[in-house]
């Protein structure tokens, strides 16, 4: 399953989009900016 966010570089986003990916869902995302710890994830 391919599942995009919206705000992926903030903490909550991020670790969701973690979790899916994890579990082998391909994941794509959009951001203004990314901010850490995303930044270095």
């Amino acid at each position: 399953m391919h599942t995009h966010f919206i705000a992926i570089g903030g903490s909550a986003m991020h670790n969701l989009a973690l979790a899916l990916h994890s579990k082998g869902y391909k994941i794509t995302g959009s951001d203004d900016a990314i901010f850490e710890p995303s930044r270095t994830r």
